[in-house]
């Protein structure tokens, strides 16, 4: 999705263009008008405004005025917005060297846009708070590659109980545009913008900066549990929980399974009562697949996610082990490698040397005859036995 400048409030923004293009711009203007009242006349802009645009007392122009020179001198609006060099509102700060028009069809795109819907907001301007210094960089650098800009365009405020981000109205309005809501997620209960929908990419996107805000990577190595997990809050009376439903719809076009849990209701500190709804992924499989599309941009849990798939083992595989040498052992009163190989179907003897490893390392079971050479030079597999009964 891309936003030009016409489709924002036209009336309350305004532009700086390059100096040498607005000198050409309004010689043209006078060229072809012969003077200012009939400037006025054709262009339907005040006489006081050209006046002063044309003495250069003014060069910073309103977006509608702009527009009515576009259409008067047929020239592109494409061409207009390649030489804008700042926008923004009459009070602000605005945005100087912007990319216009402001392209969304990217991940940096998605990414920011999720993280207004995370832990953003949209009121009186729009802002993103979040005490992970390493995540506002990530943010700042997102909307700055989206937007244009340079260091200054993004405030950030550090306050003793909340540090946050806040961004110039100009891309406000744009948020405004996109998302169709202000004030309170939760209460409004705006859907995930369609465009984003539509595209792979930016459903990764989005994914992985969901993960960052509002998700937890938890990996228990001894317990083999591995799972990505994210909640949010609507209020209780909402028929449809359109964020939920939206990415719940993500996570099907790109083929990740997952399952949905209501984790409870509770009421705020002004009565509002709400539901809390987590979607969580797990399996080897369907972890492996999302770990080779996203990039966390919390480095911290990308870690983690990075660290969960290099030790992934195949998850049922350890318990069914564990059952293997268990009955053996009650069997037989003893396992050996070549024992654990025929009762797991192995094709070798080496992956189940393996497993005796790691379990005689873990405490499971002991040596009960050690391996040797036979005079023959043939090898005798060592004998496993149970620590203790209880230890399975």
């Amino acid at each position: 999705m891309k936003v030009h400048i016409n489709q924002l409030p036209v009336k309350r923004n305004y532009v700086f263009l390059n100096e040498n293009y607005y000198d050409s711009l309004f010689n043209k203007i006078f060229e072809t008008c012969f003077s200012i009242a009939n400037a006025s006349r054709l262009l339907d802009i005040s006489k006081s405004a050209l006046g002063r645009f044309s003495r250069k007392e003014n060069k910073r122009i309103r977006i509608d005025f702009l527009l009515k020179i576009s259409d008067f001198l047929n020239i592109p609006l494409e061409e207009i917005e390649n030489k804008i060099v700042w926008i923004g509102n009459n009070q602000s700060h605005g945005i100087i060297n912007p990319n216009l028009p402001f392209n969304f069809n990217s991940r940096a795109g998605a990414r920011f846009l999720a993280a207004i819907c995370n832990e953003g907001w949209i009121s009186d301007g729009a802002y993103y708070s979040n005490s992970s210094k390493e995540l506002r960089y990530s943010v700042k650098n997102d909307a700055l590659s989206v937007f244009g800009g340079d260091n200054d365009t993004i405030r950030e405020w550090i306050k003793e109980k909340d540090q946050y981000l806040a961004f110039p109205s100009i891309i406000r309005d744009v948020l405004i545009l996109i998302t169709k809501f202000k004030g309170v997620k939760s209460v409004n209960n705006p859907p995930v913008p369609s465009f984003i929908l539509e595209n792979k990419k930016l459903i990764f996107g989005w994914i992985e900066q969901t993960i960052a805000d509002e998700g937890h990577v938890k990996y228990y190595d001894d317990k083999y549990r591995r799972e990505i997990i994210w909640r949010r809050s609507f209020n209780k009376n909402l028929n449809e929980c359109k964020l939920n439903t939206d990415e719940r719809k993500m996570l099907d076009k790109i083929g990740i399974s997952y399952d949905v849990k209501n984790i409870g209701t509770y009421k705020t500190k002004k009565g509002i009562e709400k539901i809390r709804l987590q979607i969580r992924l797990s399996k080897r499989k369907n972890l492996l697949k999302l770990r080779k599309q996203i990039l966390i941009p919390c480095n911290r849990k990308n870690k983690t996610l990075t660290k969960m798939m290099r030790g992934f083992v195949r998850y049922k595989e350890p318990l069914k082990v564990k059952d293997a040498i268990n009955q053996l052992c009650k069997d037989r009163g003893f396992v050996t490698s070549i024992m654990l190989k025929r009762e797991m179907n192995y094709k070798n003897t080496t992956t189940a040397c393996v497993w005796l490893k790691k379990y005689l390392n873990k405490g499971f079971i002991k040596i009960m005859e050690p391996g040797y050479y036979h005079s023959r030079g043939r090898r005798i597999a060592a004998k496993y036995t149970l620590r203790d009964q209880k230890a399975f």
